[in-house]
């Protein structure tokens, strides 16, 4: 990460600052129940890894203003950067300087790795510093869940056990860093198409996942596939048939488990060793696009940090 010294904004010379804005995976995604209000209760595992995408703010004199270097992504009110941005100037009810933010995207849009709602959580955090809001943290909460279901999580970043539509969320401390091969076909898979499939209902279940059993077990990495699953497989991966053969090509280059992050279509694996994590990624990237990557923690504390050096 960059960051330049901030200088008086009258003298003319603007006030920039570069940061990563780290993806995550679902390490494992229960669908419980849907709830009266329309939205699906759920129960996840999110993990954060050090795949990122970087964004730099740049003051300007007025308006806020977006770029991104990977053609198809919406650089106007679609994109959750400047929707963040609009919603931090409307909570403060008053003018704040201009500012340009240039995306450069390296995680894959629309796959299952959250690339959009990092983007908006570091927009969130980077602003409040740069246009001196002093928003407690409580309120750039409140503003993340207007943003999406993933948004705060990547206010706290790390690991994170997740309920309700995925924004109530519980800190983690794992005990296994696992190599993660990260794959992302050029597949699209409509998140609403893959709750309809599944079919869930009002009723609720009893213990939906193995999540609280997982965290009291604590088992090795080797057993996590017993305990970690992804409800969205079971119509997806037989839908896609060239998802099944990934995860399964993970699997076969010797992958602890491999599935799904969210609804897809981006698959990983976990490797305990980092040679096989490597040569998966290396075979498996012959085939689609891959990426060898690493549990990882950056959110408000983090990016905070930065701004106070």
């Amino acid at each position: 990460m960059n960051r330049r010294r901030p200088q008086s904004f009258a003298s003319g010379i603007p006030q920039s600052v570069t940061l990563p804005s780290y993806g995550k995976i679902n390490l494992g995604l229960s669908v419980c129940y849907k709830r009266p209000d329309g939205y699906h209760e759920i129960r996840t595992l999110f993990q954060q890894i050090d795949l990122a995408d970087q964004l730099t703010f740049t003051l300007q004199k007025q308006g806020v203003s977006l770029s991104c270097n990977l053609p198809g992504v919406p650089t106007d009110e679609r994109n959750l950067c400047l929707r963040a941005a609009h919603f931090l100037q409307d909570r403060i009810g008053r003018r704040t300087p201009g500012v340009h933010i240039e995306l450069r995207k390296r995680i894959p849009p629309g796959g299952g790795l959250g690339g959009g709602s990092s983007n908006a959580a570091v927009t969130l955090v980077a602003l409040n510093h740069l246009w001196e809001l002093n928003l407690p943290l409580t309120t750039l909460r409140s503003l993340a869940r207007k943003l999406g279901a993933d948004v705060p999580f990547f206010l706290l970043g790390g690991t994170a056990l997740a309920s309700g539509i995925g924004d109530h969320l519980e800190p983690v401390e794992m005990w296994e860093t696992p190599w993660i091969v990260v794959v992302c076909p050029s597949l699209h898979i409509s998140t609403a198409w893959a709750y309809k499939e599944l079919k869930i209902g009002l009723t609720k279940k009893g213990e939906c996942g193995k999540f609280q059993s997982f965290l009291r077990a604590r088992p090795r990495l080797s057993a996590w596939s017993q305990w970690l699953e992804n409800d969205f497989e079971r119509v997806v991966l037989p839908a896609f048939p060239k998802l099944m053969e990934l995860r399964g090509e993970l699997l076969v280059q010797g992958a602890e488990m491999a599935s799904l992050s969210g609804s897809g279509a981006c698959l990983f694996g976990l490797f305990a060793d980092r040679e096989k994590a490597h040569n998966a990624a290396q075979k498996v990237g012959e085939k689609t696009a891959s990426f060898l990557a690493r549990p990882t923690r950056w959110g408000y504390s983090e990016i905070s940090t930065v701004f106070a050096r």
